[in-house]
């Protein structure tokens, strides 16, 4: 409430200002997301892009590097226009996109209930951490064909080995979390007679906030790469299956396109999760 009453307080234009001469108002405060620092920030980013993708044209236009192998910028840009405005592009979003989400929904939706009970009760912890250990170990490269032939080339194969992937990773960083809240606080809220679901609501739960984003975040990059490394096996449509058509057919330029769209895509669900991230932990500020 204080902050934003000096935020209205900073930003609001009193009468007698107003009618002063424009060029002895006060400036106005701009807001944090165009802050210089963000700007330097922004621009020695954008600097080293084009540098980077100007050094790659010239490589390839110099003869110092195979456009066959490497393509350049200037052949990945058509090839991204091309994918763009063809017929492919919404049929391969929607489904990779629809795997992606529903793989890292359900792994959620599993991995921090479990996650809980884990960095909760050392009982239960003892008991079966060793099988989820075990089938952790478990790589889901090798798995992945044999998902596909359980499930199918469809959708429900993706969506269950993006699950298995994402149910870990979720459940992992949950427990850590938990197990890492500060005994003081446990003991606090045990001395002034807390009932166990307070306790969980109003201590457990918000302390192990940032250790179940941290593995939110990660499952969430990891779900898009499983989605798209399941549909370069077998696939009836999708930005996996796109890339491994455009790569049997020697065509780099398309690959990187694509490889594009997916690194947009990736770096939109990443803001997206830091922005509920930053929602949530307003309160420590």
């Amino acid at each position: 409430m204080t902050t934003s009453v000096q935020e209205h307080q900073a930003t609001a234009v009193s009468p007698d200002v107003a009618e002063l001469p424009a060029h002895k108002r006060p400036a106005r405060r701009l807001p944090r997301w165009v802050s210089g620092r963000r700007i330097a920030i922004l621009a020695i980013q954008a600097a080293l892009l084009a540098a980077l993708l100007g050094l790659w044209e010239l490589a390839v236009n110099k003869g110092w590097a195979n456009v066959v192998f490497y393509s350049k910028p200037s052949l990945i840009w058509e090839q991204l226009r091309l994918y763009l405005t063809g017929p492919d592009i919404l049929l391969d979003s929607r489904t990779t996109i629809t795997e992606t989400l529903l793989g890292f929904g359900l792994g959620v939706v599993i991995g921090v209930p479990l996650g809980l009970l884990l960095g909760r009760y050392g009982f239960f912890r003892a008991v079966v951490a060793p099988f989820f250990t075990a089938f952790n170990a478990m790589p889901r490269v090798a798995l992945a064909p044999m998902f596909i032939l359980w499930f199918g080339i469809g959708m429900s194969s993706k969506v269950y080995l993006i699950a298995s992937i994402v149910f870990f990773l979720v459940m992992v960083a949950t427990e850590s979390g938990i197990r890492t809240i500060d005994p003081d606080f446990v003991m606090m809220g045990r001395a002034i007679g807390s009932s166990e679901r307070d306790m969980f609501l109003k201590i457990i739960l918000p302390g192990s906030i940032p250790a179940i984003f941290s593995g939110l975040r990660l499952g969430a990059v990891f779900a898009l790469l499983g989605a798209v490394f399941a549909e370069m096996l077998a696939a009836e449509s999708g930005w996996g299956r796109k890339i491994a058509m455009d790569s049997q057919s020697f065509q780099p330029g398309a690959v990187f396109a694509v490889l594009v769209v997916v690194m947009v895509f990736g770096l939109l669900l990443d803001g997206f999760m830091s922005a509920i991230e930053r929602r949530l932990m307003r309160w420590q500020q």
